[in-house]
């Protein structure tokens, strides 16, 4: 299990933090957790193939989670010289199968393989890994997912705030990586603070905390991270492109 971070920022534009994407690499496939704007620059800065990703998860439907998937799309279909083969997967939260019809799939598509979108209500069981997802506070869709190879898991919260049901979900897990959009005091509805993170992997007794979706003035990034180090020491900055390995 490896974990790319493509971007560790927000909807706000940034030269150092693109849009909320992430991929995985489980066994054999490669897995997107949010397709925010840049994140086909971010995978090719990564010099991961676009080409080949199976699986597209999306943590929720605002424009900096998803902003980038029917750019995606367009270039599987359109590479000059590129027939994709495999079908793709896309899974999404309840109501993405309407939004997908509304505003995605407004293009031709070569008949060499399928979209395959799947609604996840609870948990999907693929070849080699499963995959669970907990509602969150933040929107009327929005989800953390848990992805789960034999024993060990990553637990991805796109954008969230404390709940209990987030603490349970994340219990024991190998890695958390957690929205941290806000200072203590400056604390806004539907998302998190330093202090909340750490005591939410601290409650969830996970092994390693990663904060991400972090707003500007980047200059206090150093400012949360020691706040959360003071709750649960085990805890990094995200930075764009950083690799970690379960």
């Amino acid at each position: 299990m490896r974990l790319t971070i493509l971007g560790s920022g927000t909807c706000v534009p940034s030269l150092k933090r693109s849009s909320p994407a992430n991929f995985l690499k489980i066994s054999d496939k490669n897995i997107l957790v949010d397709c925010g704007p840049g994140t086909l620059l971010q995978l090719l800065k990564a010099k991961l193939n676009y080409k080949e990703i199976d699986f597209v998860f999306l943590t929720h439907f605002h424009a900096d989670h998803i902003g980038e998937l029917r750019s995606f799309i367009q270039a599987l279909n359109w590479t000059p010289g590129f027939n994709r083969k495999k079908d793709l997967i896309l899974v999404a939260p309840i109501g993405f199968k309407k939004l997908y019809k509304q505003a995605i799939d407004a293009q031709p598509r070569p008949n060499t393989y399928q979209i395959k979108i799947k609604e996840i209500k609870r948990r999907l069981t693929f070849t080699n890994f499963k995959v669970e997802c907990v509602k969150t506070i933040h929107s009327d869709e929005s989800v953390a997912y848990k992805f789960i190879e034999k024993t060990k898991s990553i637990i991805i919260t796109g954008d969230c705030d404390i709940n209990d049901n987030l603490i349970k979900f994340s219990k024991n897990s190998n890695l958390l990586l957690i929205e941290c959009s806000f200072a203590d005091k400056l604390k806004m509805e539907g998302h998190l603070t330093p202090s909340e993170c750490g005591k939410i992997a601290k409650m969830a007794n996970v092994k390693k905390l990663i904060l991400t979706h972090l707003y500007p003035p980047y200059s206090s990034d150093v400012a949360k991270l020691k706040t959360t180090k003071k709750i649960f020491k085990n805890t990094l900055l995200a930075e764009d492109l950083l690799r970690i390995n379960i």
